[in-house]
């Protein structure tokens, strides 16, 4: 026997389910330090940082991570739970060979071993597109199912593709984010008339579409322009900016940054705020838009947005600032 993976899956996360073959493993999951759910401190440090056991020391103290836990069942019919913000009575741990199961769950996921897998249960709730809304694993003979709720086992959870480790799969379940999210993207795609994008562009063009329409004032816009460039392909950006009619930052000025321009503009050069391709995508969006209002020739120089302004960028080098000091931020 081997451990085995299936999945909890929701709208917004998968969350992985590990049924586990090792008692050993199982019980150092849960109960021993240096593997994660527990760890020794000590008042030498002021319970700080984990230490190594030392009896010697009284003050120690064995603390369970914030985000795990972990319940022991015994054979006799007893319990163990180990919890955040619990103390733990190191002498009233059973020890392994005691164990009958053990339940350990952190921000990770769950795993669980058993003598006797029949006795652990998942309960779950479903949401109206038949996705896992509510789950809690447990182990006995007599175990309540609440309202709402079925119970399922271990096999009935989702199994993943071993190579899908970018959870691709998660595109194709309707209600999950990613599915909401492809079904977008592909329409954008289409509504813009890009149709050499394979998925992963498509995917990245919703992304840069999303960021854009997110623009509230000049300041956005060229903090926009400047952290996009670093993450995604200027092809991209350029169309998703043509289908968006995001041309310079004049578009989004409010009142109180068109009364300090001068004053912002030399702002913007200082922290770089100059995309180089903001011409570039204006001088496209003018070919298809004639009457679009541009900065071009002397006014787009002298805002940064000009030829000169982007060949002097690239040649003293990029990178991004904090907002001006004493500066109000707008949007």
């Amino acid at each position: 026997m081997k451990n085995e993976v299936r999945y909890i899956v929701t709208d917004v996360v998968s969350i992985p389910v590990c049924k586990l073959a090792s008692k050993t493993e199982a019980y150092k999951q849960a109960a021993k330090p240096g593997w994660g759910t527990v760890e020794w401190y000590s008042a030498a440090d002021g319970y700080k940082n984990p230490v190594d056991r030392d009896r010697k020391d009284k003050t120690q103290e064995l603390v369970c991570d914030e985000d795990s836990y972990a319940d022991l069942y015994t054979k006799n019919g007893g319990y163990f739970g180990i919890h955040p913000y619990d103390e733990i009575n190191v002498k009233e741990m059973p020890k392994q060979a005691e164990c009958a199961a053990i339940i350990h769950g952190d921000s990770c996921g769950f795993d669980f071993w058993a003598e006797d897998y029949s006795l652990i249960h998942i309960f779950v709730t479903y949401d109206e597109n038949g996705l896992i809304d509510a789950y809690r694993i447990e182990y006995g003979a007599d175990e309540t199912t609440y309202d709402g709720e079925v119970e399922i086992s271990f096999d009935d959870l989702y199994q993943r593709a071993e190579d899908d480790w970018k959870e691709t799969y998660r595109a194709e379940i309707p209600g999950t984010l990613e599915y909401d999210n492809k079904r977008e993207a592909d329409k954008l795609a289409q509504e813009a008339g890009e149709t050499w994008m394979n998925a992963e562009e498509r995917e990245q063009f919703r992304r840069v579409c999303n960021k854009i329409g997110g623009i509230k004032s000049a300041w956005d816009f060229f903090c926009t322009m400047q952290l996009i460039q670093y993450d995604y392909d200027k092809k991209i950006i350029d169309a998703a900016r043509k289908f968006k009619k995001c041309f310079n930052f004049a578009q989004y000025e409010q009142p109180q940054e068109v009364a300090r321009r001068e004053e912002l503009l030399e702002e913007y050069k200082k922290y770089d705020f100059a995309p180089a391709d903001t011409t570039d995508a204006a001088e496209n969006s003018q070919q298809d838009k004639p009457g679009a209002e541009m900065l071009t020739g002397t006014a787009a120089e002298e805002t940064g947005t000009g030829k000169p302004y982007a060949e002097t960028r690239k040649e003293e080098g990029g990178g991004t600032g904090p907002p001006p000091q004493g500066k109000e931020k707008w949007g």
